[in-house]
């Protein structure tokens, strides 16, 4: 796969040029390739973001999204209360440590009076309901956070059955849903808001009652990206990329110029970066 950036190679030149250092001098093409590609992927994963063109110039920007498959967890409450989720039962023993002293086989027959949905956390709607009497005709969202921003299309959502198998939503005919809010009300539906965070909503109801595990119990495969590179982040990464080569002395420095402080050079740069990246990181 050829190499992609979030800046071209006269980015960087340009950069170079802005803080006083040689950018017109003749330079191995490749070396400034590796020194965006390093950036690009350190930006990427700090912002968990990919922006793209998809009419790029020349040069190596990226011209699509791209595709991520990731495993999350149920969310459950942050507690868990002793009988919270159980079926009321009749107690012989009234006092207070009658669940200490009822013994193993009280215990085995505890845990199949769980209701494993009952400790789902829901996103919003009635705390209670999961409760019974139970009204599965109104949607009980829990919601799960992905690990990349601007999520443009959900290829497969893998969620766990009773059996400990798992039923591919986006391909059965038995659920419905979507990215976008026109599908709030669905059996799942994402919601991508103004600054990318995109957020997976999955309807309790339409889980099977038995869960065996709420661990790694969903399994997705996305496509995410942000159409357009803004001019903010090519001068970012121009700079940071710009940086690396001052310190790895990868500028051929003309003989009559004057002597640069290097390290001062590169932490100038860095410090422009940081200012113009300012702006994507208030709502991590």
């Amino acid at each position: 796969m050829p190499p992609t950036g979030y800046c071209t190679v006269d980015d960087v030149r340009r950069a170079l040029r802005k803080a006083d250092l040689p950018g017109d001098a003749e330079q191995d093409r490749y070396i400034l390739i590796d020194a965006i590609t390093a950036q690009t992927e350190w930006l990427e994963k700090t912002l968990k973001r990919h922006w793209y063109d998809p009419t790029p110039e020349r040069d190596i920007l990226p011209d699509a999204p791209k595709t991520r498959d990731d495993e999350h967890d149920i969310p459950t409450n942050s507690g868990f209360v002793h009988g919270a989720s159980e079926y009321d039962t009749y107690r012989s023993r009234q006092n207070s440590d009658a669940l200490l002293e009822a013994g193993p086989r009280h215990e085995r027959r505890r845990l199949d009076w769980r209701d494993r949905k009952q400790e789902i956390r829901l996103a919003f709607g009635d705390s209670a309901a999961l409760e019974p009497p139970v009204d599965d005709t109104v949607p009980a969202y829990t919601r799960i956070t992905f690990d990349r921003r601007d999520v443009q299309a959900l290829n497969a959502c893998h969620v766990v059955t009773a059996d400990g198998g798992f039923d591919d939503w986006v391909d059965s005919n038995d659920y419905s849903g979507g990215v976008g809010t026109q599908n709030r009300g669905e059996d799942y539906w994402v919601r991508v808001n103004n600054g990318g965070v995109s957020e997976l909503y999955l309807d309790v109801h339409a889980m099977d009652d038995e869960i065996p595990s709420f661990a790694n119990a969903v399994y997705v495969d996305l496509d995410y990206g942000h159409e357009g590179i803004p001019r903010t982040v090519r001068r970012a990464v121009a700079f940071r990329a710009g940086a690396d080569l001052v310190e790895e002395a990868a500028i051929q420095i003309p003989d009559n110029a004057r002597l640069y402080n290097v390290e001062t050079k590169a932490e100038e740069m860095r410090s422009k970066a940081e200012e113009l990246l300012e702006v994507y990181e208030v709502d991590l």
